[in-house]
């Protein structure tokens, strides 16, 4: 068995903080998006018709796109489009658009899992309209949205894993510079693997008991 040199660790210490970064950012913007879609989804009204369609639409659509399709096809948009972004934000928009798809579908369902009843008495009561959304809504659709949505970062660090294929440097391509170099295959992947394992179990462990802990407030 060899030995990592220090420019390998080197390396994988950027790999892994671009796929931290890539995980992060993915999220982050899928998390705004998707809560944004599934507000739209809720409104009521025929004024709103078509905003729902379009955003059950998106929804739909995005879920059943292969990650690396929508990354390609984000890749090569921004070069028809002329815009000067670099390979990391390609990477973390196509994160952030499949993010968005998956995050939507969570909080959706989780404010549809409010009882109806409560919210219409909200209104007898004349509550403002965020301080329905503060007091009666957002308190009992979050035990349903927090674990999943934590859980589905997972996929996306394993999203990241394709980001190699528009010039991406994060743990997968790592793996594959370092077995290019001489090193042994199963000795690096492993490591690689270690890594993933490392970022990936918490947020499962922390997901289990964000469900456990919100289930008993």
């Amino acid at each position: 068995m060899m030995a990592f040199s220090h420019y390998d660790v080197a390396l994988l210490a950027r790999a892994l903080w671009m796929t931290v970064v890539l995980s992060v950012a993915g999220g982050l913007a899928g998390l705004a998006g998707g809560t944004a879609l599934a507000c739209l989804r809720m409104a009521r009204g025929p004024v709103f018709a078509p905003a729902r369609f379009l955003a059950a639409g998106y929804v739909q659509v995005v879920r059943r796109v292969p990650f690396i399709v929508t990354l390609y096809i984000v890749f090569f948009l921004t070069g028809v489009a002329g815009l000067d972004v670099s390979e990391r934000t390609v990477a973390i928009w196509a994160i952030g658009m499949i993010a968005t798809g998956y995050i939507a579908e969570i909080v959706h369902g989780g404010l549809r899992s409010v009882p109806t009843d409560q919210v219409e008495a909200a209104v007898t009561l004349n509550l403002p309209l965020l301080a329905r959304w503060r007091h009666v809504i957002v308190p009992q659709a979050l035990p349903v949205i927090v674990p999943p949505a934590v859980g589905y970062l997972v996929l996306f660090i394993k999203d990241t894993a394709l980001a190699s294929q528009v010039g991406v440097l994060e743990l997968n391509q790592a793996g594959v510079i370092l077995s290019n170099r001489g090193l042994p295959t199963i000795q690096v992947f492993l490591a690689v693997l270690g890594l993933y394992f490392a970022l990936s179990y918490p947020l499962t462990r922390l997901s289990r008991m964000l469900e456990k802990r919100l289930a008993l407030s």
